[in-house]
């Protein structure tokens, strides 16, 4: 062997090694940062969800075109109706017709044995001796003015038992 010895060091896989553990790190800590909490994130989003929910939200606004932006047809059409509203008053609401409502007699019910278990008509408001059948109540009105309290009597709608207030 000549004078030098076979003891040799190589820099590139240590720097290699070096490299591959500095980007290792690298990764590692920075998905981790970018995680963060991801169950405490799940109910904050869930927080603002429900929080947005009882909120009613705010009326759409209306645009707008500026005069600017309005063709003169435009402008002449706009203020033809202006000058329309203005001119005529304003016409009120028909009113709704009342639907008549059919208004029938009771008749006396026949005797039973004992008592029975019928319900009473419900009394109409501001119209005595007419009242509204338990077992029909949107057919029509039940004249009971021939009879005395709790009296039991024939619904004409349905033939029906029902007691008179």
């Amino acid at each position: 062997m000549s004078g030098r010895s076979g003891f040799r060091i190589s820099l590139a896989p240590i720097a290699r090694n070096f490299a591959t553990g500095a980007i290792l790190i690298v990764v590692v800590f920075s998905t981790s940062s970018a995680l963060g909490n991801p169950i405490g994130d799940f109910f904050k989003s869930i927080g603002r969800t429900l929080g947005k929910w009882h909120q009613t939200p705010p009326p759409p606004r209306p645009t707008k075109k500026s005069s600017k932006e309005k063709s003169p047809s435009e402008k002449q059409s706009e203020n033809d109706a202006e000058n329309a509203t203005k001119a005529s008053p304003p016409t009120p609401a028909p009113s709704p017709t009342p639907t008549p409502m059919d208004i029938r007699p009771a008749t006396l019910a026949p005797r039973g044995q004992g008592r029975r278990d019928v319900p009473y008509a419900v009394a109409v408001p501001n119209k005595p001796g007419l009242v509204t059948s338990p077992y029909a109540p949107r057919q029509g009105y039940v004249d009971v003015r021939a009879f005395p309290s709790s009296t039991e009597v024939l619904d004409p709608f349905t033939g029906k038992i029902f007691l008179t207030p």
